[in-house]
């Protein structure tokens, strides 16, 4: 049973003050207002009408897509706190890469592999986090889902791939621990995700539960590593996620089934018996998005939104239907449900996380002059010129002049939307201005010796939820099924 006197401990590290808040803020609270700091609603539009909709509930959060302008998002921000009895957390998913950038005057940055790829990655590691913390600051944000602190042990997972830090536990442990440190420094909530680790299945839980399948030694050495440094560092939050780790269950009960081992979203034996009593995690559990397939997949709603609580998620993230989910959380708070001391302990936790950010004092205002800043912008393209990674050249094509390569047949790869039209590489453009002659593929297109010097294949593709497999795509890339068989690397310089 959780003490109030433990929230002194880390990561919250209240003082008598801080804890008084808490202690008070909770006796004031009613059961509406208790099951309301547990409930965590999107909020994807900041009109005024879909943020009275959701500060309805009381929640103890409100998430808003960092891709809104930066003005809507102070605007918002402001709204929102003002009209909360109890300070909010506000979140953000401040990833960088294909989500997190501040609408269009925040600085855009390298995803988190991207990040890796830096030959001064400690030093960029620790930039990218500072700029999310600054500019998220700066925006209403206190609170962001990053880092992603999966391994990307299967190159086909759909969630760990470029969003991790790679596939070395030793180094995804401490470009977590720099991100961590650098993020709660500046004065933002960090959140490890997506416990108990992704990046061994090739599956996404947005469509379906999946798997972490490694053997439980091999999982502490690995998982188990980095959610021990990120909770050394004392990182505040731990997202949990729609993924089984079998390994674990079955120690604990060998005669375990398929039907007894949940999701970490659902399963108090990853949330409580791992990550809190074996790792010693005492921050803040939230669940992942409760209307991934993933989740939504086990059960009836009305039965999954109470399991989320009681399996030792503190926060329950999104919903399927608000007034729906709301209605099933509060009923089961009522009812006992979810008993009164569970309810206690998680509402306490959160409390104490908005505390430990100072929530409840005045307002930490960070100067919106810190969007895109110059500061900013020379870190990103220091970043960015250092990570460019060179994985092999065996043809030794490299570096490529316009003098021994004038013919250029560039076979190119489809732009995807991601969150937003989709973006363009221009790299066409870029060939042109260097004094190559470029011709793109078509479906009457014969890439040989004779018609080329050089054949450059550019796949602008980024993993993303929902995608489906990660491939190239043959028919699409040379124009046509048949065509798909073509290759060119026996008759022409390839790259």
């Amino acid at each position: 049973m959780m003490k109030a006197e433990d929230l002194k401990k880390s990561p919250f590290n209240l003082s008598d003050d801080d804890l008084k808040w808490v202690v008070s803020t909770w006796e004031g609270l009613s059961d509406e207002e208790k099951a309301g700091q547990m409930f965590l609603p999107l909020c994807p539009m900041v009109t005024k009408e879909n943020m009275d909709r959701v500060l309805k509930y009381r929640p103890g959060g409100v998430h808003r897509f960092a891709s809104l302008s930066a003005e809507d998002l102070r605007s918002s921000a402001a709204y929102l706190q003002e009209n909360s009895p109890v300070p909010l957390l506000l979140t953000g998913d401040l990833e960088f890469g294909t989500l997190g950038t501040i609408g269009v005057a925040g600085t855009s940055w390298q995803t988190q592999l991207g990040t890796a790829a830096s030959r001064h990655w400690r030093r960029d590691c620790e930039r990218m986090a500072r700029i999310a913390a600054r500019e998220g600051l700066a925006t209403g944000f206190n609170w962001t889902f990053s880092p992603v602190v999966d391994i990307n042990f299967n190159f086909r997972s759909h969630i760990s791939a470029s969003r991790s830090f790679g596939s070395d536990p030793v180094k995804v442990a401490e470009m977590g621990r720099l991100y961590v440190k650098a993020l709660q420094e500046e004065g933002m909530a960090a959140c490890a995700k997506h416990w108990p680790g992704d990046g061994m299945d090739e599956r996404d839980q947005h469509l379906v539960t999946t798997h972490n399948t490694l053997p439980l030694d091999r999982w502490m050495e690995t998982y188990g590593r980095v959610y021990r440094t990120m909770i050394d560092q004392g990182v505040m939050t731990v997202m949990s996620a729609h993924i089984t780790l079998a390994a674990w269950d079955r120690e604990l009960n060998r005669k375990a089934t398929a039907a007894d081992i949940q999701p970490a979203t659902l399963s108090a034996n990853l949330n409580v018996k791992l990550l809190r009593e074996k790792l010693g995690f005492n921050g803040v559990i939230i669940s992942d998005a409760t209307g991934m397939a993933g989740l939504t997949s086990r059960g009836p709603r009305e039965n999954i939104v109470p399991a989320v609580i009681n399996g030792g998620c503190d926060i329950f993230l999104f919903s399927v239907d608000d007034e729906e989910d709301f209605g099933h959380l509060l009923r089961a708070v009522k009812g006992g449900v979810i008993p009164a001391e569970r309810v206690r302990e998680a509402v306490y936790r959160i409390l104490a996380l908005k505390a430990a950010l100072g929530l409840h004092k005045k307002e930490k205002r960070v100067s919106p002059q810190v969007l895109g800043c110059g500061e900013h912008a020379r870190w990103r393209e220091e970043c960015l010129s250092s990570s460019i990674t060179l994985v092999k050249d065996t043809q030794k094509l490299i570096p490529v002049d316009p003098g021994k390569f004038r013919r250029v047949l560039l076979i190119e790869s489809e732009p995807v939307p991601i969150f937003g039209p989709p973006k363009s590489l221009k790299f066409r453009e870029y060939l042109e201005k260097a004094g190559f002659e470029v011709s793109p593929m078509t479906e009457s297109t014969d890439p040989s010796p004779g018609a080329f010097d050089l054949v450059i294949y550019l796949l602008n593709s980024s993993k993303y939820f929902g995608k489906g497999t990660y491939f190239a795509d043959w028919p699409s890339l040379h124009r046509g099924t048949m065509r798909s068989m073509i290759r060119t690397w026996d008759r022409v310089p390839t790259m």
